[in-house]
């Protein structure tokens, strides 16, 4: 068994290989819809849940402004 050479943030490591501690990817917990499962944050909500998260937001432009040139933005 020879090392292998593996970039990493902190530089060049060697890697001996059955060496490397493996992490067993967390369990993902879904919220189950009837039958089928679903994605957080996909689920289905009512119309006030809906509005009352769009309240708590708190309100962004999506696009930049852009004032004529030579003038204030709103005069």
């Amino acid at each position: 068994m020879t090392p292998s050479i593996e970039k990493t943030p902190i530089g060049l490591q060697y890697v001996i290989p059955g060496a490397e501690r493996v992490i067993k990817p967390r369990r993902r917990a879904f919220k189950a819809d009837g039958n089928q499962l679903v994605i957080p944050g996909a689920e289905r909500i009512s119309m006030r849940d809906y509005l009352s998260r769009m309240a708590e937001k708190p309100i962004t432009p999506r696009r930049g402004q852009i004032g004529l040139r030579g003038t204030g933005l709103f005069g």
